[in-house]
């Protein structure tokens, strides 16, 4: 191995044993719940320090513990690594694993996997921010059953001007009404990683080269007999793309590893984009419904429909072209 690029994992072997015990020990009793919370970082990740404080200083039940946060930074800048090098020495809890390159997320993915501690794990993406006490919901969300295998939360647009604003806050709508609705007929097969949990018993290495890692996760979920659940009261922030260009291509990406998810699962996961072939009235009712909710949307829907149909034909050329196409995929500047 050439440890030039070799991940370097800032941990205490001893502290880990000590923690693996005593969390198998509670396990035992029935005693309280922890939880491992797991974040990908690439580029600047200029969010990342604002998220490192949030999940560190939050306040969750008291029946759980976190654990441990582990940070997997692929290709970050120095200045990036510095500040999460100062949180790993303030904080115990912290587990930094640095890589050179990045690798695609479902090999960082796999390594948070691989390092997790405690009856669930917490995803967050890196470029994302959960509102104070979202965390906290998705564990409560998750406890309320044992049948209940990943809880997603509500994505949150930073808002600003301009037409490729308003198809992105349409779409984001339109996306949460359909998690919502898909939530109360107990038929999701579908988790957005923006920010959702897992219970560790569901968790498996991620095939290599996975695009969409919730759709992936929550889809095998299913299958094997779990509900998937979306909370409106755990909101998260997102990071969107500026130009329409770049929805486009994230859009591209995002189909593409639907169409990934339906080949290793067997099913399809249940968006608005698939409910539209299966359950044409379904859609159309979320749609309209979304619409009624903030009738200035109604402006987006063709400039969202046309960017769509762009996204699905690339998408489409993209799977029968490459089985590895956006494994790691390129950025947008915004």
């Amino acid at each position: 191995m050439d440890l030039s690029t070799a991940p370097l994992s800032y941990r205490d072997p001893a502290r880990d044993r000590k923690r693996d015990s005593e969390f198998s020990s509670n396990s035992q009793h029935g005693e309280k719940q922890s939880f491992t919370i797991g974040i990908c970082a690439t580029g600047i990740a200029e969010n990342l320090p604002r998220l490192l404080e949030l999940v560190t200083t939050d306040s969750f039940p008291s029946n759980f513990t976190l654990e441990r946060v582990i940070v997997v930074a692929s290709g970050c800048n120095e200045k990036s690594l510095d500040l999460v090098r100062s949180y790993v020495k303030r904080d115990s809890r912290l587990v930094l694993i640095e890589e050179n390159e990045r690798r695609g997320k479902a090999d960082a993915i796999n390594k948070i996997v691989d390092q997790t501690v405690g009856n669930f794990l917490v995803f967050v993406n890196s470029d994302a921010l959960p509102l104070k006490g979202s965390i906290a919901k998705l564990l409560q969300a998750i406890s309320k059953s044992r049948t209940i295998g990943v809880v997603s939360g509500r994505p949150v647009l930073r808002l600003r001007r301009g037409i490729t604003s308003s198809v992105e806050e349409f779409m984001w709508a339109v996306h949460n009404e359909c998690s919502s609705k898909l939530n109360h007929m107990d038929v999701s097969n579908h988790g957005s990683d923006e920010m959702m949990i897992v219970r560790t018993e569901l968790l498996n290495r991620l095939p290599e080269g996975l695009v969409n890692d919730g759709a992936y996760i929550s889809g095998r979920a299913r299958l094997n007999g779990y509900s998937i659940k979306f909370s409106q009261d755990a909101a998260v922030l997102v990071d969107v793309p500026e130009r329409q260009v770049d929805l486009i291509r994230q859009r591209e990406r995002i189909i593409f590893g639907h169409f990934q998810v339906w080949q290793l699962t067997g099913k399809s996961p249940k968006t608005i984009e698939t409910l539209m072939l299966h359950s044409p009235m379904l859609s159309l009712a979320i749609v309209v419904r979304t619409v009624a909710r903030n009738p200035k949307l109604i402006k987006a829907i063709p400039a969202a429909f046309a960017g769509e149909v762009v996204s699905i034909l690339l998408a489409f050329r993209d799977a029968f072209s490459s089985t590895k196409k956006h494994r790691v995929w390129a950025r947008y500047g915004n």
